[in-house]
């Protein structure tokens, strides 16, 4: 099958550790596709790759693309531009691209279905007044910045004081309004989802561990724990994947992930990160249509805790979506016996569970 990769080459690098990653992804599944036997062409995302690919006659793109010029905002127009080309296409339609996008939508949609997700507030100035609804400490963060960017250790604000500051800085540096959410001071966790409509499943769930921080760096993945190697908190950060939970955790974060991930509309895989309350409520942070799909992600991870290697992860993405298109094929998925075994690891969550 001739398979197009979508996916991004920098020159500027502006968030060079970002940047990297997304390079180190597109190589990554363009090998991963040749071992199966797929003819491959890689794609750097510009002005010019809409012609080539018109041209090229693919039958299938593989899309990792996150940038369109170097912004982030047009990575929905991507997946549009494949629709209007008519060529098939991995991951998210535009439209759960776009809205997920905007973590305030995300935020009013689940909401609405009953979705635990922080309280909030949006700042399009600091000329207003914090909500009365809202205890500190908060989190101000860009309303539609993705890779944690925007987030530090100065995310977390204590006082009215300080909120200001920190959405004047926001709105002053992204030219976007700020949102500030009451800030959930538990356990990190991200579940990983593939597939579509009844046959998605939650895969095994991951936690991000915090070492022994400095006084006053707090526990939260900024932008500096996902990218910075030299960084205190990236090296005292580590995700572990299986995490031992007790049975009735573990489903509940698996049943909200497959339950966000279907209203939302996501296609083909995801991920959907989390925060535990003190009282053992998981509240969605945010679903991820596009994460990252390099080794160390927490979809990788996911997978080789079942026994999949990267290779077949990525094969098994490719034909989920071909599947979803209907596209026939004969192409190796897994072997019986791994498929059992995943099926048996991967049952739908029962919320009863003890």
């Amino acid at each position: 099958m001739r398979v197009a990769v979508l996916s991004n080459v920098f020159e500027d690098n502006e968030f060079k550790e970002v940047e990297d990653d997304l390079v180190e992804v597109g190589r990554s599944v363009v090998t991963a596709l040749k071992e199966y036997g797929h003819e491959v062409s890689f794609f750097d995302v510009n002005e010019k790759t809409f012609e080539k690919l018109r041209k090229a006659n693919v039958d299938m793109a593989f899309n990792v693309c996150e940038r369109f010029n170097g912004n982030s905002f047009f990575e929905p127009h991507v997946a549009a531009m494949l629709e209007l080309l008519g060529i098939p296409y991995t991951g998210s339609a535009p439209l759960t691209l776009a809205l997920c996008m905007n973590k305030v939508k995300v935020k009013e949609i689940l909401n609405y279905y009953g979705i635990p997700t922080p309280k909030f507030q949006v700042f399009y100035s600091r000329n207003k007044k914090v909500s009365p609804d809202l205890t500190f400490p908060l989190i101000v963060k860009p309303v539609a910045m993705d890779n944690s960017i925007g987030i530090t250790n100065d995310a977390i604000v204590n006082d009215e004081k300080e909120l200001m500051r920190r959405v004047s800085y926001i709105i002053r540096t992204y030219n976007q309004p700020a949102l500030v959410e009451e800030y959930i001071d538990g356990r990190e966790f991200a579940v990983g989802v593939w597939g579509n409509n009844g046959t998605a499943q939650a895969l095994p769930v991951s936690e991000i561990v915090f070492g022994e921080l400095e006084p006053g760096m707090h526990r939260i993945f900024t932008y500096d724990a996902k990218w910075d190697k030299e960084s205190e908190i990236f090296q005292k950060s580590v995700e572990i994947c299986p995490v031992d939970l007790p049975k009735s955790l573990e489903v509940k974060l698996r049943k909200i992930a497959l339950d966000t991930y279907k209203i939302l509309g996501a296609r083909d895989y995801g991920r959907i990160d989390f925060r535990l309350s003190a009282d053992g409520t998981p509240y969605v942070l945010e679903l991820n249509p596009n994460p990252g799909i390099s080794a160390d992600n927490t979809l990788p991870k996911a997978a080789k805790s079942l026994g999949i290697t990267y290779n077949e992860m990525i094969n098994r993405i490719f034909t989920i979506a071909l599947d979803r298109y209907g596209i026939k094929h004969e192409i190796y998925n897994m072997t019986e016996i791994d498929a059992n075994k995943l099926n048996s690891q991967l049952e739908s969550p029962n919320p009863e569970a003890k």
